[in-house]
């Protein structure tokens, strides 16, 4: 097999019409010239190349409508080629596949809508996951009723031409759509900046309800006797930045035993206008 390394896309030329068969025929084999990678040909080996990668993708094979998952700007599917169970297999010198056909498919298929399937086949495909040549995949299929399609690089092509056209028919915007254009930018920039003033009085009243709540719970266990007043301020950065430890603080904390202010138990000397110590009368009697 011959064929220069490009990443061109192709599509099989052969008439494949869509049958009621649970396998469907989408590649056989041949030789195929003219193409502007050059000659090539597909085999069972080819196909064989082809189910292995497929197995080794992340995703299943899409069919779609007349191509348009290679250039269309909107790309329904038609059906899908499952991985699971796998649903690709090469019998006496073709490719079949199981597809999974959509209610819709299915009813422009029973209708004769559409009668041909055109499958797109990638010579020389770069693995996403290492940049290797992995060789030939199965890129997608299609339904079409245009089986014999021109090779993929010239319908890119005329696509491209199209695009081109368009874009010099387009026209040159007049200063009043220009000015039109600014005073939507700057009404859009004075909004995004009033978004953002808004947004920090928000987090600054949050903060401030966050400061508040905090002051409460300390006062309240300040009250509880579970701190002392020379602990606030090191209690409210507690409370503040690590809200959960300080109510582990609380649940565990006892309340402070408090020594009495009067001299009911103080044991120091007092002399009566007598003289006497009043220590050594309580001793003596």
């Amino acid at each position: 097999m011959s064929k220069k390394p490009t990443d061109i896309l192709i599509a099989l030329k052969d008439n494949l019409e869509i049958t009621s068969e649970k396998w469907q025929k989408i590649g056989v084999s041949g030789k195929w010239e003219g193409h502007p990678a050059g000659t090539f040909e597909m085999d069972e080996n080819t196909f064989n190349q082809m189910i292995t990668n497929y197995k080794l993708s992340g995703i299943d094979i899409v069919c779609d409508y007349e191509h348009q998952t290679l250039f269309g700007d909107i790309a329904p599917a038609s059906g899908w080629i499952r991985k699971t169970p796998i649903s690709l297999k090469v019998q006496n010198g073709e490719l079949l596949a199981k597809i999974e056909w959509t209610k819709k498919a299915q009813e422009y298929i029973k209708q004769k809508e559409y009668r041909y399937l055109s499958p797109v086949f990638a010579p020389n495909t770069i693995s996403q996951k290492d940049g290797r040549n992995i060789g030939w995949t199965l890129h997608s299929l299609a339904l079409t009723n245009k089986p014999f399609l021109e090779e993929l690089d010239e319908i890119k092509a005329n696509k491209l031409t199209k695009l081109q056209h368009q874009t010099k028919e387009k026209k040159t915007m007049t200063e009043e759509e220009l000015k039109a254009l600014k005073d939507e930018r700057d009404r859009l920039k004075d909004e995004n900046v009033a978004l953002k003033n808004d947004n920090k009085k928000l987090q600054d009243q949050v903060a401030g309800l966050r400061d508040k709540e905090a002051e409460a719970k300390v006062d309240s266990a300040i009250a509880a006797k579970k701190l002392h007043p020379d602990q606030k301020e090191a209690a409210l950065l507690m409370c503040k930045n690590a809200p959960d430890d300080f109510e582990k603080f609380l649940e565990t904390a006892k309340p402070m035993v408090q020594v009495p202010s009067n001299d009911m138990f103080d044991n120091k000397s007092t002399t009566t206008p007598g003289g006497v110590d009043v220590v050594a009368l309580a001793m003596n009697a």
